[in-house]
């Protein structure tokens, strides 16, 4: 019998049988969404899983068959076996859609064990006050999935309320580099949720924010701007309201180093549009008014994370290696003093 034949009979056959990795698939736990929290030395998660009715290894997400359990432990790792313990099935990972964190003490630490290959790491990574509610959200009929709840994210992104950052990033940024990572925060109510503004992840835990209003200057600051993004820029012109759109965007940020104060200078080009003139306003002035609330913007979510809280969620200490080889090390030695002292030039046009 020809190879491919064999192959395909054995592949069938594992199918049939309703394996998954050696494990019947009901004897799985589809986890979607993970949150995690620390209190006291001790470790909770809440777990948002489906329950396979479908008989398959993909978990039947059109159905309002989910379920939360939680756990406890003294390390992540054991907090996850007592909630696997309380489910009576084994968790699988791999379906994660987010990851929910809260008051943990070193972020880009606690969470690395995600990153051995059953979590993607481009999983995003948000914080909450109160990671279970937002887990224990999304459970009843009619309220959202966890696919629902990464649209919600990315429509929030999109309209520059927030910023998305992933696994990986969270890592790099706030566990290798000893920078600092900007993390969405999710808040939950009723039925859904809703994600306001951004707080810093680094290594001694999560702090400060920058306002939902303030965001959309972060997440240019960061040229995070993607395609089919739209920002809508609320102005008023002679007290008439009106309001514009930035259909695109590129920001190019440089370093330079004088009298011993480091100078951020970013240039952000904008693709913008006037979406509302009901007072027939001219619009090179909603134009300009909306640029001077973008500059605006940029400046105040620069301040919240840099000035006031020293965390560097813009890549500086990279730009400084890039722009400031010489400066490179004298930064590394005190990095939290020159990101205090520095300046920042904003260009918008």
């Amino acid at each position: 019998m020809p190879y491919k034949k064999i192959m395909v009979i054995i592949l069938s056959a594992a199918l049939f049988t309703g394996c998954f990795g050696g494990e019947e698939v009901g004897e799985r736990a589809f986890v979607q969404l993970v949150g995690l929290d620390k209190s006291e030395g001790l470790y909770t998660v809440a777990l948002q899983i489906y329950r396979s009715e479908s008989g398959s290894a993909e978990p039947d997400t059109s159905l309002a068959n989910s379920t939360a359990v939680s756990g406890n432990g003294v390390t992540v790792q054991t907090a996850l076996a007592d909630a696997e313990a309380n489910v009576g099935k084994k968790i699988f990972i791999g379906h994660v859609k987010a990851l929910v964190i809260g008051g943990i003490d070193d972020p880009a630490d606690e969470l690395a064990m995600f990153l051995d290959g059953d979590v993607s790491p481009s999983c995003p990574v948000v914080y909450s006050d109160d990671p279970a509610s937002v887990v224990g959200t999304l459970l009843s009929d009619d309220a959202f999935s966890a696919e629902r709840f990464t649209a919600i994210m990315n429509a929030a992104s999109s309209q520059g309320r927030t910023v998305c950052t992933t696994l990986a990033e969270l890592s790099t940024n706030a566990g290798i580099l000893d920078c600092a990572a900007a993390l969405p925060i999710v808040k939950a109510g009723g039925e859904t949720v809703r994600f306001e503004g951004l707080t810093f992840a680094r290594k001694n835990g999560v702090a400060g924010n920058i306002s939902p209003e303030d965001a959309a200057g972060a997440k240019l600051l960061m040229d995070e701007f993607e395609k089919g993004d739209e920002i809508t820029v609320p102005v008023t012109i002679d007290d008439k309201p009106a309001a514009a759109v930035i259909k695109g965007a590129k920001t190019s940020l440089r370093a330079e180093f004088s009298d011993g104060i480091l100078k951020i200078c970013a240039d952000i080009g904008l693709d913008i549009i006037v979406k509302e003139n009901q007072s027939g306003s001219d619009e090179k002035q909603i134009k300009k008014a909306a640029m001077e609330n973008i500059r605006d913007a940029c400046v105040s979510a620069y301040s919240s994370a840099v000035w006031y809280n020293s965390c560097d969620i813009y890549g500086i200490k990279k730009l400084v290696r890039r722009d400031l080889p010489d400066y490179y090390e004298e930064y590394c030695r005190d990095p939290e003093k020159y990101l205090a002292d520095s300046s920042l030039n904003v260009t918008v046009y």
